[in-house]
């Protein structure tokens, strides 16, 4: 077929040329669609356009408060399980760890206008607004989030900045030439590592969003093509694009947000050639897409919470570096069983016991973290460690550092041996798999910080002896750092970001909650806060 000359193309055209779409194959794709070219929507088409409603009866054919009735059940149901989400958030200590306000306040919404409705059902005019109701929307983004891990956030705004072209063509750097934009991401998961954008969206609107540009604004080359970057219609291409540049504008723990597409309503195998190219264009952008084939039932809330909190996606290296405040935790009284108030316990003791009574720190997290893995320290943290436990620790809690570190009678004992007795001075059951003791490593900062970035300088400047030695360490090494010290994490993520040259990526620090030696009346009343939890 001869291609159209380019004076003759419509805005649509031009457009559907730069997404790889040719204008007669636009044309015919929209006529096997029922799609009209004059410009207006005929009356599929309105109903089409509706991305968030599955239903395509006639109004008339339509029990009003039957459908009614249904939207108010699936809105409960959607609340309810938003509710219980929040309420485990806020058990586990984490209900300002992830942001569900917005979805939630969204949802309200539309109940109270399906509510509305509901008194009325027989309203034309409200039976309309229940076909264009949010609602099925809303629905596939919280049934994809219940399928993700460690969420963050759910509809959630990324602002990032667009560059607007001088009438020169070069681009402007300026604070009045850059364009502040947003993005909407409606999962923001893997603690902040994914950005995933559900649609709804069927076949015939990916063809219609590409027709209908043309037939808004101007005809003109240059005027098309700003249109396309700047001012131009919201369709999938445009979201796509501004979730990329949301991406590239945010980093986690270093690194870039991973974007995934999910189509809910388009199959793998599209039924018009020029979908399967757009969403081919997609993927070359380096965006994960996933179609209805790929999408597996949605599991009740409650089977799936824990998966669904904040802070279970880290990956663990198979060696572990520990800091010394994890190595408190691991000897401390409180962390080995119930300690009775003592009126000279400081509040971060009494803090510290009421959160071990609802969920104990060894068994439900450090303990399953390690697993088998190899467990090393620095010797500056393990000194320190010491020094620590012989003041104000308990006679337990000194056994323990023994044990622990392979100190004094500990030396010439087996892990077998070493297990079996720390069995005696806790209250739970010990892992088998737990490897003891911690191989404390001497280290040559020197020549460690020459494999690094020129960041870790900054970031020695910053840090104290023992945190330089634990944190340049396990950066060198490639370990995972396990800290309590989370002031002393965000420093160094700050400094490096602050002084980044490249896509370098900082030490791998896994945070835990804090736990301190309990120690005696005596040694606790007279000692100073030795803990190195703040200081850097």
């Amino acid at each position: 077929m001869a291609s159209i000359p380019h004076d003759m193309l419509t805005q649509a055209d031009r457009l559907s040329q730069r997404n790889g779409v040719q204008p007669d194959a636009l044309h015919g794709a929209m006529a096997d669609l029922d799609i009209s070219t004059n410009g207006s929507a005929t009356p599929t088409e309105t109903t089409m356009a509706s991305e968030a409603t599955s239903v395509t009866e006639a109004d008339n054919e339509i029990d009003g408060h039957a459908l009614a009735l249904d939207m108010q059940q699936r809105c409960r149901l959607l609340l309810d399980e938003l509710e219980q989400f929040q309420a485990y958030l806020k058990e586990e200590g984490k209900e300002h760890s992830a942001e569900l306000r917005a979805l939630k306040t969204e949802v309200q919404s539309e109940m109270r206008v399906i509510d509305k409705i509901a008194k009325n059902p027989s309203n034309p005019r409200g039976i309309q607004s229940l076909h264009s109701s949010n609602l099925s929307f809303f629905t596939a983004v919280w049934d994809t989030a219940k399928k993700c891990s460690g969420i963050l956030a759910l509809r959630r705004y990324f602002y990032f900045h667009g560059r607007k072209p001088h009438i020169n063509g070069t681009v402007s750097t300026s604070a009045l030439g850059r364009k502040k934009r947003s993005a909407v991401v409606d999962i923001v998961s893997q603690d902040g590592l994914e950005f995933v954008k559900v649609s709804t969206i069927l076949e015939k609107r990916i063809i219609w969003d590409l027709a209908k540009a043309g037939w808004v604004g101007s005809d003109s080359s240059e005027e098309a093509e700003q249109s396309d970057d700047d001012d131009g219609p919201e369709g999938i291409l445009k979201q796509v694009e501004g979730l990329l540049k949301a991406s590239r504008e945010t980093r986690v723990r270093y690194r870039h947000p991973t974007v995934r597409l999910v189509f809910t309503r388009i199959s793998r195998t599209p039924r018009t050639k020029e979908v399967a190219q757009i969403l081919q264009q997609i993927r070359n952008m380096g965006i994960i897409v996933q179609t209805s084939e790929d999408i597996l039932d949605s599991p009740p809330v409650a089977d799936v919470l824990d998966r669904l909190a904040p802070g279970n996606c880290y990956r663990l290296t198979d060696v572990l570096n520990l800091d010394c405040t994890v190595l408190l935790a691991f000897v401390s009284d409180l962390s080995h069983g119930r300690v009775e108030p003592q009126d000279w316990h400081n509040g971060m003791i009494s803090t510290q016991r009421e959160m071990e009574a609802k969920k104990p720190l060894l068994p439900s997290k450090l303990w399953p973290v390690c697993e088998s893995r190899k467990l090393v320290c620095t010797k500056e943290a393990a000194t320190r460690m010491q020094e620590i436990s012989g003041i104000i620790g308990t006679p337990a809690e000194k056994r323990r550092t023994a044990l622990l570190l392979g100190l004094d009678d500990t030396v010439e004992m087996t892990n077998e041996q070493i297990l079996e007795e720390f069995q005696t001075l806790t209250e739970y059951e010990i892992p088998a798999n737990w490897h003891l003791p911690v191989e404390v490593v001497d280290v040559d900062l020197a020549a460690l910080k020459s494999n690094l970035p020129p960041s870790v300088e900054k970031v020695s400047e910053a840090l104290s002896d023992m945190n330089r030695s634990v944190f340049v360490y396990g950066w060198a090494s490639g370990f995972t750092t396990l800290s309590s010290n989370r002031a002393v994490a965000k420093e160094i993520e700050s400094i490096i970001e602050e002084n980044r040259t490249s896509d370098e990526v900082g030490p791998d620090i896994w945070p835990c909650s804090l736990r301190s030696l309990v120690g005696k009346e005596k040694e606790r009343r007279g000692a100073q806060d030795m803990l190195p939890v703040v200081s850097s």
